[in-house]
């Protein structure tokens, strides 16, 4: 298990963090960009960014002086040093900065363990110590694995980039095959390759990240926010939030 000291959900903040260290550090940003300090060096990260900071060194961060950020903090103790050691940016002792490509997924995880922690439910420490060994799994495949061919990443992020750009539509998959001139089976079997879930999973991964954002720091109903994010039977959005959440979306109202 890891012993969670702290999960932590940063959304545009005015404040800055001084100089600390002493527990392991796990940042993923959502939006914007914000700076780092890692033993007096200056390090910027922007939106889809990971960082590993271990115990033994130095940080501090501070808003990045051009954009707004929001992210995610969870500080931490090994208790699994077989895990730590298993993994190949954690057993290094050294900082690890990564861009994943899998971020709506990331983000959705990052969320999980956050409202766990929060509520404190029973079993949380348990869930919460599952969802980050997870996290650090995750990214350690995915910074190990082989990239794909530049000629199907590029295919990817441009779908990628719609998605991003019209989730609140009705996207099907023939619609995305003909943005990108291949067949719908095809671009299917690419995103999925780049991006680690079938354009359909991700649209739904964006829906249900920004439906959270939407019930925490909105007064909009439930019923409001699934319209607003193309769900016209708000019955489905339920299931599909439930599905990715595992809780009713009723929960964090």
């Amino acid at each position: 298990m890891m012993n969670i000291q702290g999960v932590y959900h940063d959304v545009n903040p005015t404040w800055s963090i001084k100089n600390d260290q002493g527990c392991d550090t796990l940042v993923f940003v959502c939006e914007g960009k914000v700076v780092y300090w890692i033993n007096n060096e200056r390090l910027e990260l922007k939106k889809g960014d990971i960082l590993y900071i271990p115990f033994s060194m130095e940080r501090a961060w501070e808003n990045h002086p051009e954009e707004l950020h929001q992210k995610y903090t969870v500080v931490f103790f090994w208790e699994d040093l077989e895990l730590k050691n298993a993994l190949n940016f954690t057993k290094q002792n050294n900082i690890f900065h990564f861009n994943t490509h899998n971020a709506a997924y990331v983000e959705q995880r990052f969320s999980k363990l956050f409202t766990q922690f929060l509520a404190k439910r029973v079993y949380y420490e348990q869930m919460s110590s599952h969802i980050l060994s997870e996290l650090l799994t995750l990214l350690a495949q995915e910074s190990s694995e082989q990239r794909t061919s530049p000629a199907r990443e590029l295919i990817a992020r441009k779908i990628q980039e719609y998605i991003l750009a019209n989730f609140r539509k009705n996207i099907t998959i023939e619609e995305l095959a003909d943005l990108a001139g291949v067949t719908p089976n095809y671009i299917s079997v690419i995103f999925k390759e780049v991006v680690g879930y079938t354009p359909i999973q991700y649209l739904h991964q964006l829906r249900i990240n920004t439906a959270i954002n939407l019930l925490k720091n909105t007064s909009m109903t439930i019923h409001e926010i699934a319209e607003y994010l193309g769900y016209y039977d708000q019955s489905y959005f339920n299931r599909m939030f439930k599905k990715w959440m595992g809780t009713n979306p009723s929960h964090f109202v």
